[in-house]
C-alpha cells in the first residue's frame, strides 16, 4: 500500500521553518513606524490640556515651554512642571516663533505666541507640523 501525504515530523519541520522566517520578518519591521504620529498627537493633547487650563481661570497659570536644544517639552502650571515630554533622539522638535519658546493662552483661548510646531524625523526626514492659529488657537495638525 503507498500512502500519499506528508508524516508529523515533516509536517512539524516545515512549520517551524515558517515561523522562524516569520519571526525575522517581523523583526525587520521599524519599531518606530508610528512614534512620530504618536508625538504628534500627544504634543496636540497637551496643546489643548493648556488651553483649557488657561479658559478654567482668570490668570494665564499654564504654559507649554519648548527646549529645541534637548528634544524635549515642559507643561507648566506657574513655575512647577507638571510634565515633561523627551524626544528619542532621532526626533527633533522645531518651533516657528524664534522670538519666544513658550506658548499659554489667554482666559478666552486665544493663543499667546502661536506658531507651528514641526517633529522631524531626523532618519527619514519625515516631519508632522501642528499649527496653532493666532486668532483662535485652534490646533491644525499637518502631514
Amino acid at each position: 500500500m503507498l500512502n500519499k501525504g506528508f508524516t508529523l515530523i515533516e509536517l512539524v519541520v516545515t512549520i517551524s521553518i515558517l515561523c522562524i522566517i516569520l519571526a525575522l520578518a517581523l523583526l525587520i519591521i521599524d519599531i518606530d513606524m508610528f512614534y512620530l504620529d504618536k508625538m504628534a498627537d500627544e504634543f496636540a493633547i497637551d496643546v489643548r490640556y493648556v488651553q483649557m487650563e488657561c479658559m478654567k481661570g482668570e490668570t494665564n497659570n499654564h504654559r507649554l515651554s519648548i527646549d529645541t536644544a534637548n528634544g524635549c517639552y515642559y507643561v507648566y502650571d506657574i513655575y512647577e512642571i507638571k510634565k515633561t515630554v523627551v524626544f528619542k533622539s532621532r526626533y527633533r522638535i522645531e518651533y516657528s516663533n524664534q522670538k519666544m519658546e513658550n506658548v499659554g493662552f489667554k482666559h478666552d483661548g486665544t493663543p499667546i505666541n502661536p506658531g507651528t510646531f514641526t517633529i522631524l524625523d531626523t532618519r527619514t526626514n519625515e516631519t508632522k507640523q501642528i499649527s496653532i492659529i493666532p486668532g483662535t488657537g485652534r490646533l491644525v495638525i499637518k502631514e
